[in-house]
């Protein structure tokens, strides 16, 4: 399976997704960045392999090291998607922006199908107490005007994955490996190809290589970019040896 990581900005009106030609792509499946009110100085992070309370374990306040996303880079971001894939959108966002992502894509083309959810058994708790904690993310599931398919039959969109077990690569969203495996199984076909322009550390690269699926992304970020850039090699490296 083949791969191509590009540095840079995926909005780039000449190196970003604009490069690419229409229907290039089969799939769409990104996490861009959230909205404002998600990047607070409330962001809670655990770091240690205990369960919070193990000798080890601490709790660090750490807002997001990127900004968040724009109404204009989310049209921007639709207008692409909308022109780039030939079969489903996926996108992941707080439950707060699902209507905006739903909306600009559908303005670019895309037709709505649902609104599925990342359930996360080991989210963080909402230490102030006042309120219920966020344990869950949705993924806005578009698709290119026509028939839609996927491997899933009737299954419900709700998928119940813990948040560790996974390497971390080092990027603070870091999806895991298992969630983005059930997606690329559940909505792609072997041999197609799936495009992840906000890459960050590569976790959807990884899971389209391991299944057979071919990979295109773009991560801005240098660090974040050649974190990938080294998953991906490793992913490729390993089915190789498979063989």
């Amino acid at each position: 399976m083949s791969f191509i990581l590009h540095l840079g900005d995926c909005l780039d009106p000449v190196t970003g997704m604009a490069s690419l030609a229409d229907k290039s792509v089969d799939h769409v499946i990104t996490d861009p960045p959230f909205e404002n009110d998600a990047h607070t100085n409330q962001r809670r992070v655990k770091r240690g392999k205990g369960s919070g309370s193990a000798v080890g374990d601490r709790m660090s306040i750490e807002p997001l090291p990127f900004p968040p996303i724009t109404e204009d880079e989310r049209t921007a971001t639709s207008l692409q998607a909308g022109r780039l894939a030939k079969r489903w959108g996926l996108i992941f966002c707080q439950v707060e922006a699902s209507q905006d992502w739903r909306f600009s894509c559908e303005d670019a083309g895309l037709v709505y199908r649902r609104t599925c959810v990342w359930i996360k058994p080991d989210g963080m708790p909402q230490y102030s107490g006042d309120r219920p904690g966020m344990g869950h993310e949705t993924i806005v599931a578009m698709h290119a005007a026509g028939a839609s398919t996927w491997n899933g039959g009737g299954a419900h969109g709700v998928w119940i994955v813990p948040k560790g077990g996974d390497e971390r690569a080092g990027h603070p969203t870091q999806k895991p490996l298992a969630l983005m495996e059930k997606l690329v199984r559940l909505f792609t076909d072997h041999g197609e190809t799936i495009l992840d322009p906000f890459a960050g550390s590569g976790t959807t690269g990884v899971a389209a290589i391991r299944l057979g699926r071919n990979f295109i992304g773009w991560e801005k970020d240098p660090k974040y970019h050649a974190i990938a850039l080294r998953r991906l090699t490793n992913a490729r490296e390993q089915l190789e040896l498979c063989k």
